[in-house]
């Protein structure tokens, strides 16, 4: 696709529209109605269909009765190699609701579907919780420049951590930090979702008064200082 085509800026597209033209959709035995595209979308939209494919055949996932944080993991990880390989889809655009609308609606409703049925806030409703967005930058803040790698350390988890990771208010996201603490969090075995809450708190409460690349020793001394603060003792490396 010629990158250039589509132009991300462009996109207006509220949750008050999102939520006509969803509620003008249906599901029948072979298809997912009315899917219409603009022309620009077409090839993304196959593309995404495409890796929706590979993701079910590889990993057997076409007739699990319900969809889990496996998908999430996987086909987020699609998602972001697919938008990242297009000039122009950048962390200010992926900042957009009106994008993640358009593209929950408008182009790919019959994976989101497949993924939470007709639960409107993962398409458009809650800003928070629009599906595409939260797997698109659970893989950002975890990203540790390939999908094998970003794979390994984000396996173990489950939809609490997206929940949490991404979900959650704040200041906004200081991603050096975040893929910092994703990459620790891989290495304690206590994967209780106490934990990842208790280092995100802190880290939400030190960011007000802290500029974590000035401490001594840096943001990877910074994180592991939260996990101390934590209460996390048992690690892989030790």
């Amino acid at each position: 696709m010629d990158a250039n085509i589509i132009r991300w800026e462009n996109i207006n597209y509220n949750s008050q529209q999102a939520k006509e033209e969803f509620e003008s959709m249906e599901i029948s035995t072979r298809s997912f109605n009315p899917i219409i595209l603009d022309s620009n979308f077409q090839e993304l939209r196959d593309k995404l269909i495409q890796s929706r494919n590979y993701v079910f055949e590889e990993y057997n996932l076409e007739y699990v009765n319900k969809l889990d944080y496996k998908f999430d993991l996987l086909y987020g990880l699609e998602i972001y190699k697919i938008l990242n390989s297009h000039i122009g889809f950048s962390n200010r655009v992926a900042t957009s609701d009106d994008i993640w609308r358009y593209l929950s609606v408008k182009v790919i409703p019959d994976i989101v579907h497949s993924r939470w049925g007709w639960s409107q806030e993962r398409y458009f409703a809650t800003t928070r919780r629009i599906w595409l967005k939260s797997i698109w930058w659970y893989i950002h803040l975890a990203w540790k420049g390939d999908s094998e790698s970003t794979y390994e350390i984000l396996k173990g988890n489950t939809t609490d951590t997206i929940l949490n990771l991404v979900e959650r208010p704040g200041l906004g996201y200081y991603v050096e930090v975040y893929r910092e603490l994703m990459n620790q969090y891989y290495n304690y075995e206590d994967k209780s979702r106490e934990l990842f809450r208790a280092v995100l708190k802190l880290n939400t409460a030190k960011l007000l008064t802290t500029s974590p690349e000035l401490v001594e020793g840096g943001i990877n001394k910074y994180v592991h200082s939260l996990f101390l603060s934590a209460g996390a003792v048992q690690d892989n490396e030790s």
